[in-house]
């Protein structure tokens, strides 16, 4: 299993897509933060992290996540999550984090909310 953590940044129209690859955890979550809060403080418009390629997430991830979630809403910057499928998927759910952010079920969808 992959321990080392790709972020790859993409845009579709206004939106700027963040997409994740291999485990999130306390070793590369602070590095995931600080991306999203970049990005967020660089004037997007909104940001889109898919997961689909995230394999395990930490509470660390979780609290990465949650904090990305509340500078953007403090910035008025969208933001949400999707792709969010499989063992990544039930974390949240056991975790009760789902309702805490704005998730789609793929990519397209999240631009055509985003947009």
């Amino acid at each position: 299993m992959a321990k080392v953590l790709m972020i790859d940044e993409s845009r579709s129209g206004r939106t700027c897509v963040v997409a994740l690859t291999g485990r999130i955890d306390s070793t590369n979550a602070e590095e995931l933060m600080g991306r999203l809060k970049d990005l967020l403080s660089s004037g997007q418009n909104a940001v889109l992290v898919d997961l689909a390629g995230v394999v395990y997430l930490t509470s660390a991830a979780f609290r990465a996540l949650l904090v990305a979630s509340h500078e953007a809403e403090r910035k008025a910057v969208g933001f949400a999550l999707c792709n969010v499928a499989g063992q990544v998927r039930e974390l949240f759910e056991m975790g009760g984090l789902l309702e805490a952010f704005t998730v789609h079920d793929s990519r397209e969808e999240g631009l055509a909310k985003l947009a």
